[in-house]
């Protein structure tokens, strides 16, 4: 590899992120005695490329804990973040969508997953550390 080649930038890039939503509830009758687990994240992605702006990419995700408040757990949890993204003209359409949501989804729960421990921290049952998050091909169609 040259050093020309070793230099190039990225063909996808982050230009920015920000929370639209930051939402942590500590149930407050919730008995640390009987449970410590948390519920499950449900993660929602959306990716649309932006039409007045070639190449760019607005981005967000949804991710929500325990969204009916179910005091076997310590918190209720509803976060939502947004990214901007960038896919250069060296990629097609098809391979800029696919690097865009692996990239979008891995810098969004990453977000989400360290504001979400920042959080918790400072809250009555302590920190809540969210494991990975696994983005996972859509279901097909049944025929």
């Amino acid at each position: 590899m040259t050093e020309s080649e070793n230099t190039k930038p990225h063909p996808i890039q982050l230009h920015s992120t920000v929370f639209s939503k930051t939402v942590v509830i500590a149930i407050s009758s919730h008995d640390p005695e009987k449970n410590q687990d948390s519920a499950e994240p449900v993660n929602k992605i959306n990716i649309r490329e932006i039409e007045s702006e070639p190449g760019f990419y607005a981005c967000s995700m949804r991710t929500v804990i325990n969204e009916s408040g179910n005091d076997a757990y310590p918190y209720q949890i509803d976060m939502e973040c947004h990214a901007k993204l960038y896919a250069d003209d060296t990629l097609s359409k098809e391979e800029a969508r696919r690097g865009v949501l692996i990239t979008a989804h891995s810098v969004l729960y990453g977000a989400i997953r360290e504001q979400v421990a920042w959080l918790t921290s400072r809250q009555p049952f302590g920190t809540l550390m969210l494991g990975l998050s696994v983005l996972s091909a859509p279901p097909k169609n049944a025929d």
